[in-house]
């Protein structure tokens, strides 16, 4: 019992020598920094978000995306030429609109509806998803493709939060 008191103190004392800077403090106040330091981190994860769908988005409408099959294949109907073009600029449009900050309550919507979408490997082309038919043993594209949870996660943080 007495290590625990010891260590406890130990980091009542740390937070009281570091400010409080990186963490709240336990009196339940936040701290200066946090609000801007949160701030900060929701700007640039809705800045990486968008270049991560320019970036990708990109790859489709220039015709060289390794994503390309996984989006014809995971599509219940027969898809036109430009299909993957279309979803490509698609996403360079929604992560330009994240990286401008604009138009994020058409974009939510959107990026929700996307992101749902990309689960269609795990119905349409589970044999690509999913080693040996188990769910609890992902490929490559399985693991590509769950991912997206944080992608979808993250968004609806970014676009939901405002920036203090």
């Amino acid at each position: 019992m007495l290590v625990v008191q010891r260590l406890l103190k130990s980091r009542i004392d740390d937070d009281a020598a570091l400010g409080h800077l990186w963490w709240p403090p336990r009196t339940g106040q936040p701290s200066q920094p946090a609000p801007v330091l949160h701030g900060v981190a929701l700007t640039a994860l809705r800045g990486c978000l968008g270049l991560v769908y320019i970036w990708f988005g990109a790859l489709k409408v220039a015709d060289v995306s390794p994503a390309a099959a996984l989006v014809v294949g995971t599509v219940p109907f027969p898809t036109p030429s430009w299909f993957v073009a279309a979803v490509g600029w698609f996403e360079v449009i929604l992560g330009l609109w994240l990286i401008a900050g604009r138009f994020l309550k058409l974009t939510l919507p959107l990026l929700v509806a996307h992101m749902i979408g990309t689960f269609g490997v795990l119905v349409f082309l589970p044999q690509m998803a999913f080693d040996h038919g188990n769910p609890l043993m992902l490929t490559m594209t399985g693991e590509f493709v769950v991912k997206n949870l944080v992608l979808l996660t993250a968004s609806i943080v970014v676009v939901t939060r405002r920036v203090t």
